[in-house]
């Protein structure tokens, strides 16, 4: 039996650097069939147009550095990089923050960014910056 995705998932796969039935399944394994399907269904916020999926990974960046969630900033450094950021702007990002969020919010949050762009290949593969058209 497969399991029906929300329109999101595809979103939610690529800041993870997966496909839609992969994230779900990593997902699921974490935390559960219900809980991976209510990840997948905000995905739907990241196709929406007024901003480019690399413009709200900075946001979601801004905001993780700010609550200190240095798992999910990994996740969405990571994102911001599958999304056409380049290393310097995520960097700047987190720096910025420093101003609203803290010097001990900041420097964990760049030690997490400079931990994950070391270990990011050098070309990534994906730099799909625009949400998808709706049909």
């Amino acid at each position: 039996m497969t399991t029906e995705l929300p329109t999101g998932a595809r979103a939610i796969g690529r800041i993870m650097g997966k496909t839609a039935d992969e994230a779900y399944a990593t997902l699921s394994g974490m935390y559960g069939p219900d809980m991976a399907m209510e990840v997948l269904n905000i995905g739907h916020i990241w196709e929406r147009p007024a901003l480019t999926r690399r413009e709200r990974s900075f946001v979601a960046i801004a905001a993780l550095v700010a609550m200190g969630t240095k798992d999910r900033l990994r996740i969405h450094v990571q994102g911001a990089l599958n999304h056409g950021a380049t290393p310097e702007e995520i960097q700047e990002v987190i720096l910025t923050m420093m101003i609203y969020a803290g010097h001990g919010r900041a420097t964990e949050a760049m030690e997490v960014a400079r931990e994950v762009l070391k270990a990011a290949p050098a070309d990534p593969q994906e730099s799909d910056v625009r949400p998808a058209k709706s049909p």
